[in-house]
C-alpha cells in the first residue's frame, strides 16, 4: 500500500438483499494515479467508485479519502472537493453550460471574477469555444456536453477526479478524443483518476493502473503491459476479447 494514498479501501463490503454487491475489498489508489475499475456488468466497479463519494455506504470496512473517513465527514464537503463526472452528464437543463460550470465554485463561495475566468479556462481545456458558455445543454452534442460535464468536474480544481463510464454513450471517434484529452488533462493538472469503464481497451489505453472486478472482488489488479502479457486466469478471456478484434482488423488492412 502506498504511503499516503488518496483513496483507501480497508476490507470495504457492500451488501444488498444478502449479496455481497462488493466483496471484503481492500484497495489503495496512490497520489497521481490513473487507474481504471473495469469488469462484466455488475461486478461492483460503480458501487465501489460510489463509496469514495458517499453516494454509497459500506456495509463493513473503510473508506478513506485524503485520509479522511467517509462515513464521518459530511457529504457536502467531501463531494465539493471532488471531481465527478458520470455517462449521464447530469447538467442542470435550465441552466448555461457556464452555470453548469461554475456550480461547483459558486458553492464554494469563489468569487465572480474568479468563476468567470475559470469558466473560459474550463472551456479552453475541453476544448470547446467560449462562445459556448451561454448555450444550454439542449444544444449540445452528447460529445460536446460530456466535455462539459468534464469541466464542470475541474471547475474548482480539485486534485482527485472520479469517473463513471463519463464517455459510454459516445460515437468511437468522439470516445477516442475525449479519451486522449483526458489523459492530457490527468497529466497537466496532477490528478489522480479512477475511472469506471465496461470496455477493457479502453482502460488499457488510458489508464496506468487496471483493476478487475467480478463478482464484488478484485481479481486483478496491474499496469497495462503486465495485465495482457500475463493475464491472471479469471481475466484471460475478458483480456482475449479486444486482442482478438485488434488483430481481426490488422487482419483486414494487411495487403
Amino acid at each position: 500500500m502506498p504511503p499516503d494514498p488518496v483513496i483507501s479501501y480497508r476490507s470495504v463490503s457492500v451488501v444488498r438483499g444478502g449479496h455481497a454487491i462488493i466483496d471484503d475489498v481492500s484497495l489503495a489508489i496512490a497520489r497521481g494515479d490513473f487507474a481504471a475499475l473495469t469488469g462484466a456488468s455488475g461486478a461492483g466497479k460503480t458501487t465501489l467508485l460510489r463509496l469514495a463519494i458517499a453516494m454509497v455506504a459500506a456495509d463493513a470496512g473503510q473508506v478513506l479519502v485524503a485520509g479522511r473517513d467517509v462515513a464521518t465527514t459530511d457529504p457536502a464537503v467531501l463531494r465539493r472537493s471532488i471531481g465527478y463526472a458520470s455517462q449521464g452528464v447530469g447538467l442542470f437543463p435550465h441552466w448555461t453550460v457556464a452555470e453548469n460550470i461554475a456550480a461547483v465554485p459558486r458553492l464554494l463561495q469563489r468569487e465572480p471574477a474568479w468563476i468567470a475566468a475559470r469558466v473560459a479556462v474550463m472551456l479552453d481545456l475541453v476544448e470547446l469555444p467560449r462562445a459556448f458558455a451561454d448555450r444550454l445543454p439542449a444544444q449540445l452534442s452528447g460529445g460536446q456536453a460530456s466535455r462539459v460535464g468534464l469541466a464542470r468536474a475541474l471547475a474548482a480544481e480539485p486534485k482527485l477526479l472520479l469517473l463513471d463510464e463519463p464517455f459510454g454513450a459516445l460515437d468511437p471517434e468522439t470516445r477516442a478524443s475525449l479519451g486522449d484529452r483526458l489523459v492530457a488533462l490527468h497529466r497537466d493538472q496532477r490528478l489522480t483518476t479512477l475511472m469506471v469503464t465496461h470496455d477493457l481497451a479502453d482502460a488499457l489505453l488510458r489508464a496506468d493502473r487496471v483493476v478487475v472486478l467480478d463478482k464484488g472482488r478484485i481479481v486483478a489488479d496491474a499496469p497495462p503491459t503486465v495485465l495482457v502479457t500475463h493475464p491472471h486466469p479469471a481475466v484471460q478471456a475478458l483480456v482475449a476479447s479486444p486482442l482478438d478484434q485488434a488483430r481481426r482488423i490488422a487482419a483486414l488492412v494487411v495487403p
